[in-house]
């Protein structure tokens, strides 16, 4: 069905035009569609994760291709019949390696992956971002096993698969990429691992290629757009895109982050230029909010989901304190040792009171890390939250209670998707994405925080915070 829209300058226009969207996720591989005003009318979900092998986290790249094929196969023929553009983003940073013809050379690496990690507190003392430290640790560790290759991430892959063409498709800043040729020159891995041509988010890099044309059964006019790392296309998708706004993006793992006018020292999170002008980019991200969520519901619960009913009657707080670090920990302890940990347990609890005080321990590494924040002189005036989690009702509001603040919550649920429609859109219309976000994006629901237990989260919280001090030194001796 056609739809009216307004151009920048005024002019009344109709469009049947959709924008595709695809993010290869940890987890999930996630398709959609959207309309010029950001109304999906598509939308898919595969599951593509693998188990972790020992230290080794590890998974064939053809497995994404193979269910962004499958999503596109799924589509109503009229709908596909309508896509212009193809734009994807992914996880990160996951290593993909590919020769100078684009082939892959084994298993993509990724971010969960422990090799090399026991020399990540040399490589960060040497002044490298926490986050290329982690990709660091990775690279010197396979690279007696490697020759010469191209390093790409999960959406560049996709990108090759659409175009032929090997890009690190991602915004021209610090911070957006996983690695750079001074860091790889440092470490003297520049004659083994390759950085190819970037590509600035929002660009379109060129027509489909006739075989994926064929195989996904689109136009081979469909555009494909540069989109960036999902963190990115999510504070687009969010609107996340001005001065002491945070972003909470809840997926296998959990990020947050800042935009801010200031740039402050904050031991322990990474600071790097915001892609709008005069902006700065604070970020955290924890390993294992979600996945701790997900392996307790398979693993203890043995059950595969939840449901919202089972456990709304808990009473909250649990009293028992979680910490949610089940492989290690990035922000801000940057410490693979760390563990997960239950405390507090009693007779009374079962399993539904443990599930949710896996939740409430989510709520306090966010209250840690927005902690850190503020402490370094930054402030925050919203919090939206976006991804897997912002679908529980449950887990909002005790994020909200847990942190004292209100947690907005977008329309659009898969932010990652949205923004890389908004950048499609801004790419074919020539409308600045900042205002199209502003725009497009709509907050569904807020969730506020109910006083009396926020008065009781506070007291545990100062609990979660002494057993790390306490326990630091155990960790490392299991």
């Amino acid at each position: 069905m056609s739809k009216y829209w307004l151009t920048s300058e005024g002019e009344i226009k109709v469009s049947s035009e959709l924008f595709a969207a695809v993010d290869i996720g940890t987890t999930n591989v996630k398709v959609a569609l959207f309309d010029q005003e950001g109304n999906k009318s598509f939308d898919f979900q595969q599951r593509c994760a693998q188990s972790p092998r020992n230290a080794a986290h590890e998974i064939e790249p053809d497995r994404w291709w193979k269910a962004v094929v499958q999503a596109f196969h799924t589509m109503d023929e009229e709908l596909r019949k309508r896509i212009v553009t193809v734009c994807v983003t992914g996880q990160g940073p996951t290593i993909v390696l590919v020769d100078k013809n684009g082939k892959t050379l084994g298993k993509a690496i990724t971010w969960l992956d422990k090799r090399g990690y026991q020399n990540i507190s040399s490589i960060i003392q040497r002044g490298v971002d926490e986050q290329v430290a982690t990709v660091l640790c990775n690279l010197l560790a396979i690279k007696d096993t490697i020759k010469e290759a191209y390093l790409i991430q999960p959406s560049d892959y996709i990108i090759l698969k659409l175009t032929g063409m090997i890009v690190n498709a991602t915004f021209p800043f610090e911070g957006y990429l996983p690695w750079n040729q001074n860091v790889l020159s440092g470490f003297g891995l520049d004659k083994t691992f390759f950085i190819p041509e970037m590509v600035e988010a929002g660009t379109i890099i060129g027509k489909i290629n006739k075989t994926a044309s064929k195989t996904l059964k689109i136009s081979d006019d469909v555009q494909i757009v540069a989109g960036s790392p999902d963190f990115a296309m999510a504070l687009i998708g969010t609107g996340v895109l001005e001065d002491e706004m945070l972003c909470d993006r809840g997926g296998t793992s959990q990020g947050l982050t800042l935009c801010s006018k200031q740039r402050l020292p904050c031991k322990g999170l990474m600071t790097t230029p915001f892609f709008i002008a005069d902006h700065w980019k604070i970020s955290a991200v924890m390993t294992t909010t979600g996945k701790a969520y997900e392996w307790f519901s398979q693993n203890i619960a043995r059950a595969r989901l939840v449901g919202l009913s089972q456990l709304i009657a808990v009473k909250r707080p649990t009293r028992v304190i979680f910490l949610p670090h089940l492989n290690g920990e990035r922000s801000p302890y940057w410490n693979k040792d760390l563990k997960g940990v239950f405390f507090g347990l009693s007779l009374k609890d079962d399993w539904r009171s443990l599930l949710v005080s896996v939740i409430e321990g989510v709520g306090y590494a966010m209250k840690h890390i927005i902690g850190i924040m503020e402490s370094c002189g930054y402030s925050i005036k919203s919090i939206r939250a976006t991804g897997g989690q912002a679908m529980n009702e449950l887990w909002n509001q005790i994020k909200a209670d847990v942190l004292g603040r209100e947690i907005e919550i977008p329309q659009v649920f898969d932010s990652e998707l949205l923004g890389c429609a908004i950048i499609s859109i801004s790419a074919l219309t020539g409308e600045n994405f900042v205002d199209l976000s502003k725009r497009i994006v709509k907050i569904s629901k807020v969730f506020f925080p109910l006083k009396s237990r926020h008065n009781e989260y506070e007291k545990l919280f100062e609990v979660y915070e002494k057993l790390h001090e306490r326990n630091m030194d155990l960790f490392g001796k299991l």
